[in-house]
């Protein structure tokens, strides 16, 4: 069975074809039932609504979020990178930092960014001792969890998410009035698909898109494949070549298989920010960037084998991998993405000594939009945070791996694999040496404790 997947994931067109009449099977049916339970939810929160929101707030701003699947911080030309990756992203003037995904793969992930809450709070993650992925094992979001559309449905706003991934809308299935799942389709596409529905909207609105094309299979358009060197035409290089295991990852054929697959990677990224220029074109040409709040970020990185060594050593990968995708580490390529938020009211800054958490972005936006709450986020407004501890947590393909950042000081702890390392982030950026220390070990273990101990209440109770 493996193999005949294997085979079919080998013929881009055959399995693009294959997951859009999979979409259709698994999720578009269900299209009615979702916007049903959409709004038999709103109904029953309505009853309640006034004990965690100031429901006599009257937000005017639209909101538009855009996740660009597994965008790394460090490949934004803005923050150094040396090919010209990105140059309308760092055009862009607003608030800026960099921001630590709450976990390393999409599911999770995304559902912090709606909710507000770390993994072990809201309840959407991939549970167990020695996690290999399934699909059909998925936790669902807790019910008792409200996501920034619900709230905002309340406030009589409409509701559209489109994702090129199914794992970014299956997080908050039937939590928008509007959903689709467009698997594989490209950013061009999906971006034109949000115009067609925002020009035929009369009330404020707030939208999600997720868009796909740095995920695996990578294949931008023929106009941007090459656009920063020519890519040879290497195995799989849509995937990982067959050089996900370690015993592979030696020799010219895989040194010249993974400049190749970085330089895919960037010319794919280039391609995102093009077409993200179109779209902010769009909403310009429309007048609506006044009264629009834009919030470009990612739901976690990608890993080119930066760190495929020490996770050989040390870490047990249920697939025999090392060093490639994502899921598997909480290292800063797959945890540290870009935040980029622009619109009225927010003033134009780049953070560089403090980084921001997926579980800022619900309270910000409430923040933003002047509607008071009781809602108990685990994360705070981002432009007012102070130096705090940042949680990223539930990894998949192994054992749990989790990772508490305070400042340029990051903790790194498996259980399972016996690892518990600090690192200085100020002398170690890239993470390669771990410093075993007993009383940070001692410190850093309580704190852990403390962080991801789970929520008995989610909102203020008003006496």
């Amino acid at each position: 069975m493996e193999s005949i997947v294997e085979t079919i994931r080998g013929n881009v067109r055959l399995y693009k074809t294959l997951r859009k009449i999979y979409d259709i099977i698994k999720f578009g049916r269900g299209t009615l039932r979702d916007k049903k339970h959409f709004e038999e939810r709103i109904k029953k929160i309505s009853f309640f609504s006034e004990k965690l929101l100031d429901t006599s707030s009257k937000p005017d701003k639209n909101v538009i979020l855009i996740t660009v699947d597994c965008l790394r911080y460090d490949h934004l030309s803005s923050n150094g990178y040396p090919r010209e990756t990105t140059p309308f992203l760092d055009s862009i003037k607003g608030y800026k930092a960099p921001l630590i995904a709450t976990s390393p793969w999409t599911y999770p992930a995304i559902a912090s960014v709606h909710t507000g809450f770390y993994p072990h709070n809201h309840g959407a993650i991939l549970d167990g001792e020695d996690r290999k992925f399934d699909l059909s094992k998925l936790k669902p979001l807790k019910g008792s969890v409200l996501t920034l559309s619900e709230i905002l449905a309340l406030f009589g706003y409409a509701t559209y998410f489109n994702s090129g991934i199914d794992l970014a809308v299956l997080c908050v299935r039937g939590r928008f009035y509007e959903q689709k799942l467009s698997s594989l389709t490209d950013a061009e596409h999906i971006l034109n698909d949000l115009k067609d529905w925002i020009g035929k909207q009369k009330r404020n609105f707030f939208v999600h898109v997720h868009l796909k094309d740095l995920h695996e299979p990578i294949t931008p358009p023929k106009k941007f494949y090459n656009y920063f060197g020519k890519v040879k035409k290497l195995h799989k290089i849509e995937y990982w070549g067959g050089f996900q295991k370690p015993e592979k990852q030696k020799g010219r054929e895989f040194e010249e298989f993974k400049e190749n697959k970085i330089l895919l990677y960037d010319n794919t990224l280039k391609y995102v920010d093009y077409e993200l220029e179109q779209f902010y074109a769009f909403l310009e040409d429309r007048g609506l960037t006044d009264n629009t709040i834009l919030i470009i970020t990612s739901d976690h990185g990608e890993e080119f084998w930066d760190h495929a060594e020490l996770e050989a050593k040390f870490f047990h990968d249920v697939r025999g991998y090392a060093g490639v995708g994502h899921g598997h580490s909480v290292f800063n390529e797959l945890i540290q993405v870009p935040m980029i938020m622009t619109g009225p009211g927010i003033s134009s800054k780049k953070e560089k000594e403090k980084s921001v958490s997926g579980v800022d972005v619900a309270p910000t936006l409430l923040d933003l939009l002047g509607i008071q709450h009781n809602i108990l986020f685990d994360g705070v407004n981002a432009f007012g945070a102070k130096r705090r501890l940042i949680l990223s947590e539930n990894t998949i393909h192994g054992h749990e791996k989790k990772a508490l950042i305070y400042g340029k000081l990051k903790f790194v702890y498996s259980k399972g694999d016996g690892v518990a390392w600090t690192f200085n982030l100020e002398n170690d950026p890239r993470e390669q040496n771990p410093i075993t220390d007993d009383e940070l070990l001692e410190i850093f273990m309580e704190k852990l404790s403390r962080v991801t101990l789970r929520k008995e209440l989610f909102w203020r109770v008003s006496t």
